[in-house]
Formats: C-alpha cells, structure tokens, sequence
C-alpha cells in the first residue's frame, strides 16, 4: 500500500529500515522531472522527537555529480543524501536546526560511517526558512561508503576528455 504522505515514525530502527528500502528503490539524479518527484515524496519521512517536536527526512541515493557534468572528480559520482529538518506538532511551523538531534538520527542511518559523512548547511530561500540541512556519505561504484579522493574540482582523477555542464552548454546568461 503507497501512502500519501510521509509516514511518521516514533523509532529510530524502524524509521531507518524502512526510509532505507524506499531509497533502493530508485536514485535521485538532480533533475526535476515527474519520475524524480515521485522518488522524493516516496523517501520524505518523519520522526517523532518529543510529543511538540517533529524531524522532517528525505533520505535517498543521489547520482550524476560527476557525469553529469557538476563536479570534475569521479569520486564524488553518488551519495547517500539524508536532508534534515524540524518542525513544531501539530502546526508544521520551523523550528531551529537542533544539531543534537540530527546527529542522532545521522549516526542512526548512517551508523560506523558517519564520520565520513559531509555536512552541508541550507541553500536554497526555502531551505534556509526551515533548516535544511544535508548529510551526504559518499559511495564506489556499488554503494560502499568512502572518503572521496581530493577536492570536488580536482581533475586529477577524472577520465580524458570529460566535460563539465557548462563545457557543454555553454554559461547561463545572468
């Protein structure tokens, strides 16, 4: 049975189970497309804090950033992606990034490997409203969790004649 929404989940073995089996069922290549939306809403997640406190989780497996053209080093190809955020029960209303309860479901999905795992703070006008914030653990070819090789721009592993997004397309116009 599909859900229409994320489930909320008030244990973190059984979050993490199952946020797992729905993220292995397809990845996330950073285009937005329907097939993409689909996968998104089918990895949202929720996690039962306290009785006024809910985690917001979107956990999936990201593909492309080297071959489609975002970043120059292979290493950083694909990822497990877990986005957090917290909001108030039951008015959805953001809360502030509570780091000591992210790093508690980050080392619950994440487990031996994350320390490996790279952090990054919101982004986006909407990320930034509700702190957004993103555990990346990076992975080889058949999902095994690394310390990528070098910085993302790097080329000194990437294969001859790669090209980059805007060596194809051309710059953006501002």
């Amino acid at each position: 049975m599909l859900t229409t929404g994320p489930v909320l989940f008030s244990d973190t073995d059984g979050l993490v189970r199952f946020a797992r089996l729905r993220a292995k069922r397809d990845f996330f290549d950073g285009r937005e497309t329907p097939r993409s939306r689909r996968y998104i809403d089918m990895c949202r997640h929720m996690f039962s804090i306290a009785p006024d406190l809910t985690a917001r989780l979107i956990f999936t497996r990201d593909t492309g950033h080297h071959t489609g053209g975002w970043w120059k080093n292979p290493d950083y190809e694909r990822c497990y992606h877990l986005s957090i955020s917290f909001c108030v029960n039951p008015t959805d209303a953001p809360v502030p990034f509570d780091k000591r309860e992210a790093q508690k479901l980050a080392e619950a999905f994440f487990e031996g490997d994350v320390r490996k795992c790279w952090i990054e703070p919101p982004y986006t006008p909407t990320g930034k409203i509700n702190g957004v914030h993103h555990y990346r653990l990076w992975c080889d070819e058949v999902w095994k969790p690394i310390i990528p090789r070098g910085e993302v721009y790097s080329k000194q592993f990437t294969e001859r004649g790669w090209k980059s997004f805007s060596d194809i397309h051309g710059e953006a116009p501002e």
